[in-house]
């Protein structure tokens, strides 16, 4: 199947969960969750004490994670970007939140995540 086939709510079904999963990751300060949907090419590039180092750069600027509200889908034949607004508790300005889900051997898995 081709990811250019998937709609919106298709797109939103299969991303979501995992997006769930890395901000509650996040949250709890727990580095299995957070990349439990991870490719192994994207867990790769992710230790753990970089996963913790920038929670503790960023706790006291961002605080908990809030609502997300999604802006935009991009898709191509293998893969599919969602952007989205992720709200912070304390966080000043707007922070982007994106993840790209990929096909792999029938499964999909973030690809790409990324907060700024």
């Amino acid at each position: 199947m081709s990811c250019l086939d998937l709609d919106d709510a298709e797109c939103r079904k299969i991303a979501e969960p995992m997006m769930d999963d890395a901000m509650a990751g996040v949250l709890r300060r727990d580095f299995a969750l957070h990349t439990r949907h991870f490719s192994v090419a994207l867990k790769s590039t992710l230790e753990a004490d970089d996963f913790f180092a920038s929670l503790d750069r960023h706790q006291d600027d961002r605080g908990a994670p809030g609502t997300r509200e999604l802006v935009c889908i991009f898709r191509k034949p293998r893969s599919f970007t969602l952007i989205w607004h992720q709200s912070f508790e304390r966080s000043q300005g707007e922070t982007l939140a994106l993840a790209t889900i990929a096909l792999k051997g029938g499964r999909y898995f973030i690809d790409h995540f990324l907060l700024h």
